[in-house]
């Protein structure tokens, strides 16, 4: 029995309960069985860890993007100015019974400093509150200075004035909440609920991805299963051949055999030769892809062997059953749910968006005394010495409204797209369990009748060669006998395979592989 395998956001690990796990023999040899293979692949699969590392950046970053509409706001402006202007005028002055005339030059130096800030947060009912706090300096200074425009052209000494209270400020709170659009939290966190759910989403497509890598990895294994027991059936028929050889050469030299037949033995050695060469390509071609899907991001082992054989299992499952385990775990019907989930809410949104804008608001204005100081400015703010109060009712309306209408048209159109694509999902994983049961069910007959041609094959190619030892038979004909013989292996050979990949195929359509093999994301 197999402890649960856990997938982590940090590694890929599976926990296999078996002490023989990944062993390794004393002439360095890696005993690999399908579990373990598997586990070393979820472990050091580069495709695995591309999508581990895209899925973990996105759970990371999660729904921070949404839910900044909801932040507190923070905001400041700062000004600081310095003017110098001047003016001249001429003026008459009634002096004595005497009209002095007198020039003025008027210097102004003014000085503003203002500093401004406001905090505003939207709320996920639809109202949004705002704070401003605007103290200010107005500072300025006049001088006068008078000359007598006739002689002695006497200069009058300099009159300056400046402002006395020069700083002032305001401060206000406002509350704004929308009553006919945008109205409600549901409306007002539509993009926050589809983030989270797309989250969610993103979760069981990770899933998805590794269950296909576990499919191709048993694919991958039972390959090179394969092209190993290829090759141990063309080696021992190569043998059989040669000692066949060796038999009708000896037949030649006492003259019971024509020397032709030692000509057809020869050329079925030569043969097998080559058919000898064929599978050992093929068993080093599904080796490299083994190594390259198991060992993606680890030293390899220089040399491999795989100890699991296929095994033959009845299924003890019916069609209906299992249609109904795809309908309920696979992984592309719950994403389509959630697709059809979203869809619907964002035709929530565009329908509320046809409605008009009607947004109440009040707000509390607080208002000082010019002061010589900020404290006392302060004080009159804080201290609400000079309060005002508003309510507003804003009211808008597009007359024709075809920029809402047409958004709304088109998420009834998505909306309904969802639910046909459900549907059509739906329908799509049906045909996909009854393909993959059709297909189980037809590789397990041709087990059995694989197993019984092979053995019927054999039993023929024995009596033949008791006939030819007897000289009932032709050379040719025992050579045949043998050839339906390797037939029959391979074909048996390849029913297994066929079984055992079969078997995947069938789990994967139902969206259990991780499950049967134990294996859980978290």
């Amino acid at each position: 029995m197999f402890r649960p395998r856990v997938i982590s956001t940090l590694a890929i690990c599976m926990c296999v309960l078996s002490p023989n796990a990944s062993a390794q023999s004393a002439k360095g040899v890696q005993r690999l069985s399908l579990q373990d293979a598997i586990q070393a692949a979820l472990a050091n699969n580069l495709a695995i860890e591309i999508q581990r590392t895209s899925w973990q950046g996105v759970k990371e970053a999660g729904t921070m993007n949404e839910e900044s509409a909801f932040e507190w706001t923070l905001g400041a402006t700062g000004r600081m100015s310095w003017t110098k202007s001047g003016s001249y005028s001429e003026n008459v002055y009634l002096q004595d019974g005497q009209q002095l005339p007198v020039g003025q030059d008027r210097v102004t130096t003014t000085s503003t400093n203002s500093f401004s800030t406001s905090i505003q947060k939207a709320f996920k009912w639809g109202g949004s509150a705002q704070f401003t706090y605007s103290p200010s300096y107005n500072g300025s200074n006049t001088d006068i200075i008078s000359t007598l425009l006739d002689p002695p052209y006497t200069v009058f000494p300099t009159v300056s004035s400046e402002n006395k209270n020069p700083y002032s400020g305001s401060m206000g709170i406002t509350y704004t909440q929308s009553l006919l659009k945008g109205f409600g939290t549901k409306i007002a966190t539509a993009q926050l609920i589809i983030a989270q759910r797309n989250l969610v989403a993103a979760d069981a497509n990770f899933k998805k991805v590794v269950q296909d890598q576990v499919a191709v990895i048993e694919a991958i294994y039972w390959n090179l299963v394969y092209a190993q027991m290829n090759l141990f059936n063309a080696t021992q028929t190569l043998e059989i051949a040669k000692r066949l050889l060796r038999e009708n050469q000896i037949r030649v030299e006492t003259g019971v055999l024509a020397p032709i037949e030692v000509t057809s033995s020869e050329a079925s050695v030569a043969q097998r030769e080559v058919a000898i060469i064929q599978a050992e390509a093929a068993f080093l071609n599904a080796k490299d892809t083994f190594l390259r899907t198991v060992y993606s991001t680890t030293e390899r082992p220089e040399e491999i062997e795989l100890t699991d054989a296929p095994v033959v299992s009845q299924l003890n499952l019916e069609e209906g059953d299992a249609i109904e385990n795809a309908l309920k775990n696979r992984v592309e019907l719950f994403t389509r749910r959630i697709d059809l989930q979203n869809a619907k809410l964002s035709e929530e949104v565009a329908h509320s968006n046809l409605k008009p804008t009607l947004n109440a608001s009040m707000g509390y204005n607080g208002a000082v005394s010019p002061a010589a100081g900020f404290g006392t400015v302060n004080s009159d703010i804080f201290g609400f010495r000079y309060p005002g109060y508003n309510v507003n009712l804003t009211f808008s309306m597009p007359l024709q409204n075809k920029s809402a209408r047409a958004t709304d048209i088109r998420a009834r159109a998505s909306r309904r797209s969802a639910e046909l694509s459900l549907k059509d999902q739906e329908l799509a994983i049906t045909l996909d369990v009854r393909t993959a049961y059709r297909n189980l069910k037809a590789a397990e007959k041709s087990i059995v009748a694989s197993e019984k041609s092979r053995i019927l094959a054999q039993e023929t190619y024995d009596a033949e060669q008791m006939r030819f030892a007897n000289g009932l038979s032709t050379n040719f004909v025992v050579l045949q006998r043998q050839n339906d013989l390797d037939n029959a292996k391979t074909a048996e050979l390849n029913a297994k395979i066929t079984y055992v990949n079969a078997q995947t195929a069938l789990q994967q359509a139902m969206g259990t592989l991780l499950d049967y093999r134990h294996i859980q994301v978290k």
